[in-house]
């Protein structure tokens, strides 16, 4: 597992948001169902999981340190970013240009892939040494290289091409 307090923090948001996917996918899915548009819906859900992010960062704030706060604010800000919002930024543009979507169902396609990305990026993080033993973080040389652009691969391609097999399900049986 990754060394020190930051490592460690950043894991645990890692398999936050891993396990915190799919419920903000269907959360998103189902507001939508009730709004006019996918992009609202998920708005209306990535700022309830904001308001969730800060009220975590002020439970350290009183019960830790400024510090471990401003460290879990930061580390989470970065997560959300490199694992939410640029993969499915980049896999609305991808289907944008696979399909004929517009651009609310192009989000809402990558949205919905995200969640299996990063489900398979969990499982190829842990299979080093499974669920108990080591992970990604303690591979080094041409392993861990290898490894860490698989998760690169996985995280940022994953939510369009998840996305897009669900597409293609979805015309085909619909």
């Amino acid at each position: 597992m990754a060394n020190g307090f930051v490592g460690a923090l950043a894991v645990f948001v890692y398999f936050g948001l891993v396990f915190a996917s799919p419920l903000v996918a269907l959360l998103a899915w189902a507001l939508s169902q009730r709004r006019d548009s996918f992009g609202t819906a998920l708005g209306t859900v990535a700022a309830g999981s904001a308001g969730l992010i800060a009220s975590v960062a002020t439970a350290f704030l009183l019960f830790v340190s400024l510090g471990s706060a401003l460290v879990f604010a930061v580390v989470a800000l970065a997560a959300t970013l490199v694992l939410a919002v640029f993969p499915v930024l980049i896999g609305q543009q991808l289907l944008d240009r696979w399909t004929l979507l517009n651009v609310d169902e192009t989000l809402e396609y990558a949205t919905l892939g995200w969640p299996v990305a990063l489900v398979i990026s969990l499982v190829l993080f842990v299979s080093p040494g499974g669920f108990g033993g080591s992970d990604v973080t303690a591979l080094s040389g041409l392993a861990a290289s290898v490894a860490w652009m698989t998760l690169v691969l996985v995280v940022t391609l994953g939510p369009a091409l998840a996305g897009l097999g669900l597409y293609h399900l979805v015309e085909r049986y619909a």
